[in-house]
């Protein structure tokens, strides 16, 4: 038996080919680690979710909690005219965190909308009333990459609020890249490491890393405003996009994928259960406060919520390769 394949490092050392060490004048140093770094299919850390995903039919989307148990609860709660069901629901108990709803037209630029719900403090949750639109989501595609633009509305009732995040899928190479609260994060598909086809049940994964200053990546080439990249000046990741589209290995994740951290993968269970599902492993790495409570849907901010959007595009788009292999057989 051969020697098992190392993970992806995880190191503040220097990127792959370089000699200059990083100090700590490079960047920032993130808070100290309150948690461990999430593992595919594990129980979360005390300090994080378990997102589920779950597969729906096709034209209506998923439904997304905080985790398995909330999903469970969902449904147990439905038909229970209990009072204290009321309760747990108004504290963001056992209701979905959201729905994410694919459009009907083949053809438009529209890629997922992601309802929000909110529960009724005057009475029990209505799932066809207590939402809001959260995030919209554009696919534009060009060549050697797709365009992934999310437009947030994290608060309805203030304009102000909204921002808008513009995600880079390389066509070829692994990963996918956007720059958000001035980092630059990437999730890597490690589906075709040889390690991960050792993990039982999973059909697909993906690490969530933020990057280092100066590490290159595909926002390098973004003007901060189009959903384009700019050719012409170099990249790595941007050139012999041909010659990489023909070589096997290219597919690979990489050590110098990755950067100084993770805190959040994406991993979807083959479906020997109903539709399967998908799960969003966050561990709220940095925050000191013992007393949240992880199964409510308000214990998850902003960062957590925009990872959630992002891990079930990367979940829609998988589903839509695996739907077109299975159509060419």
């Amino acid at each position: 038996m051969g020697k098992p394949e190392a993970p992806p490092a995880y190191t503040s050392g220097p990127p792959e080919g370089t000699s200059r060490p990083y100090t700590d004048t490079d960047y920032d140093q993130p808070p100290p680690l309150v948690g461990d770094e999430p593992v595919y299919f594990e129980s979360a850390d005390p300090r994080g979710w378990s997102v589920t995903i779950n597969n729906r039919f096709w034209t209506d989307g998923f439904r997304i909690f905080v985790s398995k148990d909330s999903a469970e609860k969902f449904e147990a709660f439905k038909n229970n005219p209990n009072t204290h069901i009321i309760d747990l629901q108004q504290k963001g108990i056992g209701v979905p965190l959201f729905k994410a709803i694919n459009p009907l037209n083949p053809v438009t630029t529209k890629f997922l909308t992601f309802r929000r719900y909110v529960p009724n403090q005057n009475g029990r949750f209505d799932i066809d009333k207590d939402f809001y639109i959260y995030c919209q989501v554009k696919k534009k595609f060009h060549m050697g990459y797709n365009t992934y633009v999310f437009d947030f509305t994290p608060d309805p009732q203030s304009s102000k609020a909204n921002f808008q995040v513009v995600m880079f899928a390389h066509s070829t190479l692994p990963i996918c890249d956007y720059k958000y609260k001035g980092e630059v994060h990437r999730w890597i598909d490690e589906s075709y490491r040889r390690k991960f086809k050792t993990y039982f049940q999973v059909k697909f994964g993906f690490k969530h890393s933020v990057l280092r200053p100066g590490q290159p990546s595909l926002v390098d080439n973004w003007d901060g405003h189009s959903d384009k990249l700019d050719k012409g000046k170099p990249n790595p990741y941007l050139k012999s996009l041909f010659k990489m589209k023909l070589n096997p290995s290219a597919r690979l994740a990489k050590p110098e994928y990755y950067g100084e951290r993770c805190t959040a993968i994406l991993g979807e269970a083959e479906s020997y259960f109903k539709l399967g599902y998908g799960e969003v492993r966050i561990d709220d790495l940095y925050n000191p406060d013992p007393d949240v409570d992880y199964e409510s849907i308000f214990s998850m901010h902003d960062d957590a919520l925009v990872l959630v959007c992002v891990a079930t595009v990367l979940k829609r788009q998988k589903d839509i390769e695996e739907d077109a292999r299975r159509r060419s057989q």
